[in-house]
Parts: C-alpha cells; sequence; structure tokens
C-alpha cells in the first residue's frame, strides 16, 4: 500500500476540519435546547439555555430554574458546552465516546467531529467524522531507530448507526501494513444503554495480505466483550476484553483489560492494564496508556 493514501486520507481530513469547525457558538447559531456558558464583560460566566434571544438580549433559565435576562452589550463570547444536565448538575460528555480502549465502541463518531489519539506514544493517529454514519480513522507508528519506509501505517474505515439514545452499532475494517505485508480485522460491534453506562458486544473475524500472496481470512472469530460506567464528572472505568476463539483456545491466553478514564471537555486520558494469565504468571500486566483529543463541532 503507498503511502501516498495516508497523506491523502490526512489531507482530506485536514481540508474537512478546517472549512467546517467555528470556534464559537455566537457566530454559528446555538439550538434553542442547547446548553451553553456565556462570558461576560464583567468577568462573570452563566450557564443554562437561551429560550428568546432578540437583536439586544437574551434570555437564558439556569440550572437552577432561574430566568436571567442579559444585554448582548455585555456579552464576550457564547460557548456550546458539551455536556448534559443531571438532578440540576452538568455532566460533561466522554469526549471518547466512540471508542473502548483500543477497539470502537458501537457509537459512530458524529459529523464534523475528529478525533487524534495516541496510544503508547508510539501508535498517533486522527479520525474524522465525513457523516452521522461514515468516519475514517489514519496513523502512521514513530517508532524510533525504524525507518520510515518501515513504520506501521493502519487505516480503519467505519460505519455506524445510532439507532436510539441507548443502541447504536458500527461496522469496519482495521488495515495495518509495514513493509509490504498486512494484516487486519474486519468487525461488528454494538453498544446497549446510555453513554454513562453501557454495554458492548462485537465479533472481528482477522485477515492477512502476505506480499505476492492472495487475501486470506482466519477460520475462526473474536469476540469481543466491553463496556463503560462514569464514576464521576471527570472519571469512567472502560473496559475491553478479547476471546480468541479456535481449537486451540485457552482461557489463560485471553487478553482482559481494564482502565480509568479521565476526561475533561475535549481530552481524555486511559491508565490501566492488559491482564493475560500467562503473562500475569511470569512478572506483572501489561500496562495500557492512551490519550484522545476531541475536535471539531
Amino acid at each position: 500500500m503507498s503511502y501516498k493514501l495516508l497523506f491523502s486520507a490526512l489531507l482530506l481530513l485536514g481540508v474537512f476540519l478546517f472549512t467546517t469547525e467555528m470556534p464559537y457558538a455566537q457566530e454559528q447559531g446555538v439550538p434553542s435546547d442547547s446548553l451553553v456558558s456565556i462570558s461576560l464583560k464583567d468577568g462573570t460566566t452563566l450557564t443554562g439555555k437561551i429560550v428568546h434571544e432578540d437583536e439586544v438580549s437574551l434570555k437564558v433559565v439556569t440550572p437552577a430554574e432561574l430566568e436571567v435576562e442579559v444585554p448582548r452589550s455585555s456579552i464576550i463570547s457564547i460557548k456550546p458546552l458539551r455536556g448534559r444536565m443531571v438532578e440540576g448538575q452538568f455532566y460533561r460528555f466522554d469526549p471518547n465516546y466512540s471508542r473502548l480502549m483500543f477497539a470502537p465502541s458501537g457509537r459512530p463518531l458524529r459529523k464534523g467531529e475528529g478525533y487524534f489519539f495516541d496510544t503508547y506514544v508510539l501508535f498517533p493517529g486522527v479520525a474524522w467524522g465525513f457523516t452521522d454514519n461514515f468516519s475514517l480513522m489514519a496513523g502512521l507508528s514513530v517508532v524510533p531507530g525504524v525507518d520510515f519506509g518501515d513504520q506501521l501505517l493502519y487505516l480503519a474505515p467505519r460505519i455506524g448507526f445510532q439507532t436510539s439514545d441507548e443502541f447504536a452499532m458500527s461496522f469496519g475494517a482495521l488495515y495495518a501494513t509495514a513493509d509490504r505485508d498486512a494484516v487486519g480485522i474486519a468487525f461488528a460491534v454494538a453498544s446497549m444503554g446510555q453513554p454513562d453506562k453501557s454495554f458492548t458486544a462485537g465479533l472481528g473475524l482477522g485477515y492477512t495480505k502476505l506480499e505476492d500472496e492472495d487475501l486470506e481470512f482466519g477460520d475462526h472469530p473474536v469476540i469481543l466483550l466491553g463496556g463503560n460506567v462514569r464514576l464521576s464528572n471527570s472519571t469512567a472505568l472502560v473496559s475491553e476484553n478479547w476471546l480468541i476463539t479456535g481449537g486451540d483456545f485457552e482461557f489463560g491466553n485471553q487478553p482482559f483489560a481494564l482502565a480509568i478514564r479521565f476526561f475533561g471537555e475535549r481530552l481524555a486520558a486511559d491508565v490501566g492494564a492488559i491482564l493475560i494469565g500467562e503473562v500475569i504468571e511470569e512478572g506483572f500486566p501489561i500496562p495500557w496508556l492512551s490519550f484522545t483529543y476531541n475536535f471539531g463541532r
């Protein structure tokens, strides 16, 4: 596979990013049911929903159900809040909602949103939602001491559907190549439950494409079981577990992973461990470290 394909994909992502993103909701218009943060010239910040506006002022309803009229002349900026109100308290959205740890969740990346990610510092990449149903991820490893032409290149197109607030499914494939040989996995995954507490299950079928040989799929699927539970306004527990089926299946060889996700409005970091029985018997679990920065709308 040519590196030109990767660079073309990254260039296309960049064009979409810079032609669609705007810095402030005041410039774009804010839906009447959206939570916003209004910065005022006196240094205060007002949080609530805009229920009425005209050329002179805005009428805002706060989480405490207070109605406040704000003169436009006193406003510095209006910014949409990425979250929701629960019993009068604001809970921000998880910026890494479309993924577990390594694997995708069933929730598709929304149109106009993207993210930059980096796993173990050595495996960065970027993804972009071209529509509410189609996204593309691309990346290139940066392993020290490895020539540029021998670095691992990876692509993952994905089609997803959010059919309701509590159910979403995605289909796609991961393609990774280095030095003309390629491996990957085709997958289908579904998530059930609210974003703050959900269960994810999926099936994957691995494949290889060696130089001068035909594409060859594996004989047995891989089963994905995972989920997430919010612990606070800025932390969540994430689990991702793989069952590699087949005649050589041994429970002690299966990877089970658990991480704490720390997140703000845009940035999320996963810190955890991959637990494989035979590896633990020889020493310690395999550490897991990754972070994601969500950008776009």
